[in-house]
């Protein structure tokens, strides 16, 4: 099944282009020329641009108003867990792309989105109905997904994490949800000076050719109106647990893989993927400090953090 050799035919010939850089790779997203998708995609308002620099990587989206009618013989179900949209979303794979499906509400009230991607995520297709896009996140976590996935063959990689930074270089903090890792950076703003917010849920991690470290803002921020088109150099990541006490301890190796691990995207079906993530990880812990905090949500731990990591 050749999805991406297929023709589809489109009552409008003109076709626009919305184009976005994150973390220096590019977003293309194609679509018909009498839809608005600008409103819809509010957050990536701060990385739009005209034009992409040559060699620039790049990510590309189509938009197709109609169905996508799945055949049960060519696909095979990998997932139905989804934090975001719990019920409602199923992953699956044929021989050559993967088909992700959101079900906003119900498939009469044409809230259905599907997405058909290269094994690469280089290529997508986003099939949907015109009434979807109305107050809805699900175009932009489409994005998010295929781009958490492609990026990693261009040195760079989502992590769920909250980061602050200065001038110079940023700190990230990693947990569960409900850890409190947006109290924690909430804290160093109030108590640390100089630092602002960058990201607080998925900004994304690049290694140079030197083998440094950065991290982007990206638009995604969670629940955060925080949409910053900014980097710094990472200087440290920390795992938050609450704990009734403030204490800081470093992570190395092994103990530093298991510490970031759990917070980087990748798919885990896809082994040409997650290999990929995994030594980028393996370059993040040889470059960027690794840390444990157990914590209180408190002045003391902001202070704790930030001596420790400077120490460091």
């Amino acid at each position: 099944m050749a999805v991406f050799e297929e023709n589809i035919e489109c009552k409008f010939d003109k076709m626009k282009e919305l184009k976005f850089v994150v973390a220096d790779i590019g977003i293309s997203i194609r679509y018909r020329g009498d839809l608005s998708l600008e409103s819809e995609l509010y957050s990536f308002k701060n990385f739009i641009t005209a034009e992409f620099d040559d060699n620039l990587p790049i990510i590309y989206f189509e938009l197709i108003e109609q169905d996508f009618k799945e055949s049960k013989d060519d696909y095979k179900l990998l997932s139905d867990i989804s934090i975001v949209w719990g019920d409602n979303f199923k992953f699956l794979e044929s021989e050559d792309s993967y088909l992700t499906i959101i079900d906003e509400v119900e498939i009469k009230n044409g809230k259905v989105w599907k997405m058909v991607s290269e094994k690469t995520f280089i290529h997508n297709k986003i099939y949907f109905n015109r009434n979807s896009l109305v107050s809805s996140s699900a175009l932009s976590w489409l994005v998010m997904v295929a781009f958490g996935q492609a990026s990693l063959r261009f040195n760079t990689v989502l992590i769920h994490s909250s980061v602050v930074y200065n001038n110079e270089e940023a700190v990230a903090f990693l947990g569960k949800s409900g850890t409190g890792k947006s109290t924690h950076s909430r804290l160093w703003l109030k108590h640390i000076d100089g630092f602002k917010l960058l990201n607080d849920d998925n900004p994304a991690v690049k290694i140079t050719e030197e083998g440094e470290a950065y991290i982007f803002g990206t638009p995604w921020s969670g629940k955060t109106v925080c949409y910053v088109n900014q980097s710094a150099r990472l200087k440290a990541i920390v795992r938050l647990q609450q704990a009734p006490f403030n204490r800081f301890s470093k992570r190395k190796g092994k103990d530093a893989l298991m510490t970031l691990l759990p917070s980087f995207t990748a798919l885990r079906w896809n082994k040409d993927i997650f290999s990929k993530m995994i030594s980028l990880i393996e370059n993040i812990i040889t470059n960027v400090n690794v840390g444990h905090l157990e914590c209180l949500p408190d002045e003391d731990a902001a202070k704790i953090n930030y001596e420790s990591i400077t120490k460091y």
